[in-house]
């Protein structure tokens, strides 16, 4: 049985507890100022009376009292009193028909909780119409212990009760209503609209258990809109069948041509190889006759007829090339016809489909029905307003589809020509600004977001080039950078890094040839063909100019329009669009040199124009020995080689005023490490291939004694120095370079 179970009577045994509560009571407060003899009269009253008391039965009381009297941090002998009082209180409200109440164990055990270390507060808070709408009162003091604001709890309380006899109804377990209760009095607790908070949370409940309120004119509305899409689908439909009879009829047509084509070319291409085997064999027959007949001759006029035979057979022969030579020439000719009049049959079989509005309407409208059709089948998951819009796009192509309907049957022996269509995809939503490029926040702290991403990523082993800060925060400044670079140094992989932190996608557009690459261009058509750079300036992207340098610089002049940091900056496309510049567009560029036009090791590139260069912000970067060092961690041998290599090539351009042709770069790093970690090739081939091929004997002759000039400073690299230094001295000897 529970300890407050309802047939429980007068107990000894808790009379005698509650005594001696009170006797330790009194023997700790008895000679004290704190002593209250009021006090400890009542105890003693209820001691001896139990019917006295306000809470039964007497073992809830003692019960309770025994909480409070370990709760010494909340309870001094001044309230204890004053909170039994409070608790009489609570009492005649939790259980209105006293031991008789419903539930009542249940409930004793969560009254008695009111009453543990730091349970003031629900003393001071306790609501009943509250505690009413928790089935499982252990609930209730679970929510009222997340109370740490006692103060805004009160200044909430009424708006709290009055949601919590709301919304009761639409929970069907006591764990669910309170977590809901918990997070609505904390929304609460930091919203200055109440009367908002709790309209918006009723919402939202009451939509999760299906209830909305919606107006009947609305529904009528829907279903009549409804039938409409629906009627206008049939005609689709039927159009749409029609056109897949005509597609079936063109594929006929098509075979059958090309059947034929096939058919007359093989026939003409076996006559005329017969004719040309039977010519080359009448050749050969004449040939033979006329040897004989030279035979004859020879042996009865040898010496007479000597001269005269030469000069006849040299004659003879001459014929008989110059016969061959018609024959085959012939037979080519009939060939180069026959191929012609196919090709010509094709073509005009092209144009004929390719030049008649009709058919190509056909197909087009086919193709938007079909379009049209898997939209519609979504009608069920579309609000009234969605609705609505498809409605008014369905009537406006209606006059459209009776062109249609009159093309088809006028059309029914023609050729279709299928021409494939591709849509540009976009986002359906445009982002918003990304707060790490939003200049409301201050910079520190946007930088700070970015610094905490990076370090994390370096925990885990990423690698960041040592200018990798100054082009984000040029990026995050609006600005735009334009990094210079050798092949290879890792500005592409920074870009990388950039767009993740940053949390944005970037477009590799490449180098700007023509303004349509930035532009687009209308189709002929009168479609729009998109660029991605149109996509980036829209849409919030970054858009990655590589090799600027490489392009056209008449066509990268147009650059100068979009590269205003301006936040109201717009710019009108060849479509007719006039897209605003969005908050999260940034341009990158990149190149091999600053601008200025070819060099020795770049000598296809162009001259950038100044007023391009002067709305970028140049950034040298360079190749960095720290990122190299990190990629090959583990091969510090070949870590060493490396930077001793790049020296060496250093110094030779540095001696002939020019830049190092075969410099070893970071991505050739990562591709050595990839060497080792899988043994795929040994150190011999790897110096091979990396680091020894298309140089001349010269220059490599200049690194390696560079080299043994500072492997002294290196020595862990000295092994595969000694293997270089051999394989250099063996191509030496051999005379040349590999």
């Amino acid at each position: 049985m529970s300890l407050f179970d309802k047939k429980y009577e007068k107990d000894m045994e808790s009379q005698n507890r509650l005594k001696a509560m009170i006797r330790q009571m009194k023997n700790e407060y008895e000679n004290t100022h704190a002593y209250d003899s009021a006090f400890f009269q009542y105890l003693e009253v209820i001691a001896k009376r139990p019917e006295f008391s306000v809470i039964q039965p007497l073992e809830l009381f003692v019960e309770m009292f025994s909480t409070m009297q370990q709760n010494t941090r909340d309870y001094s002998i001044h309230t204890y009193y004053t909170a039994i009082q409070k608790a009489e209180d609570i009492y005649q409200k939790m259980f209105p028909y006293g031991v008789n109440t419903d539930d009542f164990p249940h409930l004793a055990y969560a009254f008695v909780n009111f009453f543990k270390p730091n349970s003031l507060s629900v003393l001071e808070l306790f609501d009943v119409k509250l505690m009413s709408t928790f089935s499982n009162k252990q609930n209730y003091v679970e929510y009222m212990s997340t109370i740490t604001d006692a103060r805004k709890f009160k200044e909430c309380l009424n708006h709290i009760s009055q949601y919590g006899l709301k919304v009761r109804q639409y929970f069907v377990d006591d764990a669910t209503y309170t977590a809901n209760m918990k997070q609505v009095t904390q929304m609460l607790f930091l919203s200055a609209d109440k009367a908002g908070v709790i309209e918006e949370n009723l919402q939202k409940v009451e939509r999760m258990a299906g209830i909305y309120n919606i107006d009947e004119a609305d529904v009528a509305k829907a279903e009549h809109q409804l039938l409409q899409a629906n009627a206008l689908l049939n005609q689709t439909l039927g159009i749409l069948t029609q056109a897949d009879k005509k597609s079936e009829q063109l594929n006929r047509i098509m075979k059958d041509t090309t059947e034929t084509i096939q058919s007359i070319s093989k026939r003409e291409t076996d006559l005329l190889t017969a004719k040309a085997i039977s010519a080359k064999e009448d050749i050969n027959a004449a040939y033979q006759s006329f040897l004989e007949t030279q035979r004859h001759e020879v042996i009865l006029q040898k010496d007479v007829l000597l001269d005269q035979l030469f000069k006849e057979s040299e004659s003879k022969l001459n014929e008989l090339r110059t016969m061959a030579r018609a024959i085959a020439a012939s037979a080519n000719a009939e060939l180069v016809r026959i191929n012609t009049e196919a090709s010509n049959a094709l073509d005009k079989l092209n144009n004929y489909v390719s030049t008649d509005e009709h058919l190509a309407n056909i197909l087009a409208k086919a193709n938007e029905s079909n379009e049209l059709y898997e939209k519609i089948s979504k009608l069920e998951l579309l609000n009234a307003v969605n609705i609505e819009a498809l409605t008014k796009g369905l009537e406006a192509k209606k006059a459209t589809e009776a062109v249609v309907t009159e093309n088809v049957s006028t059309a029914a022996q023609s050729v279709v020509l299928a021409v494939d269509s591709s849509e540009d995809t976009q986002p359906a939503v445009i982002p918003t600004v990304n707060p790490m490029l939003d200049p409301s926040i201050p910079f520190e702290q946007r930088f700070g977001m970015v610094k905490a991403e990076k370090q994390r990523r370096i925990q885990r082993g990423e690698h960041f080039h040592a200018m990798f800060d100054d082009v984000i925060t040029v990026l995050m400044e609006n600005a735009n950078p334009y990094l210079i670079g050798p092949s290879g140094c890792g500005k592409t992989f920074m870009i990388k890094q950039i767009s993740e932190i940053l949390n944005l996608d970037y477009i590799d557009i490449g180098y700007i040839n023509e303004e349509y690459d930035i532009l687009g261009f209308q189709t002929a058509t009168g479609g729009y063909s998109t660029p991605n750079f149109y996509r980036c300036y829209k849409y919030g992207k970054i858009a990655f100019c590589d090799e600027l340098d490489n392009g056209n610089s008449r066509a990268t002049v147009k650059l100068n329009s979009f590269l205003s940091s301006e936040t109201d900056a717009g710019y009108s496309f060849p479509n007719g669009e006039n897209v605003k510049r969005h908050s999260n567009f940034r341009i990158i560029a990149a190149g091999n040199t600053a601008g200025n036009g070819a060099d020795a090791n770049y000598n296809t590139r162009e001259k950038i124009e100044e007023s391009v260069q002067q709305r970028f912000t140049p950034i040298y970067v360079g190749y960095d020995n720290a990122v190299e060092e990190k990629i090959l961690g583990k091969y510090k041998d070949w870590y060493q080689f490396v930077v001793l290599f790049r020296q060496a090539t250093e110094a030779w351009g540095n001696l002939n005023d020019c830049a190092a042709p075969g410099i070893v770069t970071t991505r050739d790093a990562a591709r050595i490490k990839k060497y080792l970690d899988n043994k795929s090739l040994d150190m011999a081939r790897i110096l091979n291939y990396e680091f020894i091929q298309t140089k001349d004997m010269d220059y490599l002759t200049f690194l390696k004694k560079h080299i043994g000039e500072s492997i002294k400073s290196y020595p862990d690299a000295k092994a595969i120095y000694t293997m270089f230094d051999a394989m250099i001295e063996s191509l030496r000897k051999k005379g040349g370079s590999r």
